[in-house]
């Protein structure tokens, strides 16, 4: 008898916590509807959005070649050239002194295999060369390239061709547009990646080896659909929604969305082009309540 008591007085005071629960939702939400909320409001307009997969990697020149002595060994004697300077194929670039005790040999020249410029100088003026050990960097800049990895997920959507853009740190507020030219077909089956390589335009040679770099492969796009920014879109439990201003009062509205960047989500149902959709001000906001429009700063 002593626990049914107990069994009943649990359940009371349930019943009396749940009903004073309700009473502070439903005081709360009146409040909320009676005092207007301060809100930013944008369009809903029309644009093109693109569905992008974000990688890095290193800036190569689109040919880059460590230069190597063929046969000769011995000491340098000087470059010829500076970082910097622009070389033609065939050019000579530094001078190797081949003596040795008791025996004089007339100095090797060290040429450029390929066009480019000059990217780096490895050794100091009397260093010991050899087959093994480079001298000098030699690097086609008018295009760069960025090798990327791509996981095995990806790989059904993308393929040669794309576009991609680049930034880097040097140039925040640059854009550097390439295209995915290379795409191995088989997976390094240590990584599970595949090798990608992007080839970005370059001019004013602005983009260097050895900069680090962060590529948007743009695998999809779809022009003059409906887009709101994407603080205007919410998701609660199963479904996404929207408030708009319906004459300084918010009404919810489910949405269908569709791609997502950085700034804007494509709305595919629920929106018509123009609405006033809310921006900023929409978390805590409830269907019916009092808003009013503040100007966007």
């Amino acid at each position: 008898m002593k626990k049914l008591g107990w069994i009943a007085i649990i359940v009371i005071v349930g019943i009396i916590i749940f009903r004073v629960v309700q009473k502070f939702r439903k005081t709360e939400e009146k409040a909320i509807k009676e005092v207007p909320m301060e809100v930013v409001i944008e369009n809903a307009e029309k644009g093109d959005i693109a569905q992008i997969l974000e990688y890095t990697g290193d800036i190569a020149g689109q040919e880059q070649v460590q230069v190597h002595p063929i046969e000769e060994t011995g000491r340098l004697i000087k470059y010829l050239v500076k970082e910097g300077n622009k070389v033609k194929k065939g050019d000579v670039i530094a001078l190797v002194d081949r003596s040795i005790k008791g025996m004089e040999f007339q100095s090797a020249k060290i040429t450029s295999p390929i066009s480019g410029t000059v990217a780096m100088l490895f050794l100091d003026k009397g260093a010991m060369v050899a087959p093994q050990i480079p001298i000098a960097m030699i690097a086609n800049i008018n295009r760069v390239k960025v090798e990327i990895q791509i996981v095995e997920k990806e790989l059904t959507r993308i393929k040669k061709g794309q576009s991609a853009r680049a930034k880097v740190d040097a140039y925040p507020d640059k854009t550097f547009a390439g295209r995915l030219t290379e795409l191995s077909p088989a997976i390094n089956p240590l990584s599970k990646t595949a090798k990608g390589e992007i080839i970005i335009k370059n001019p004013g040679h602005l983009l260097k080896p050895g900069m680090f770099a962060r590529v948007e492969l743009i695998v999809d796009k779809h022009k003059d659909v409906l887009v709101v920014p994407n603080k205007a879109v919410l998701k609660q439990e199963d479904k996404e929604i929207v408030f708009v201003d319906a004459g300084s009062i918010a009404r919810e509205r489910k949405v269908k969305t569709g791609f997502k960047d950085k700034n804007y989500t494509e709305i595919i149902s629920g929106l018509e082009l123009g609405e006033p959709v809310i921006v900023l001000g929409n978390y805590g906001l409830i269907d019916g309540a009092k808003i009013r429009v503040k100007a966007k700063e």
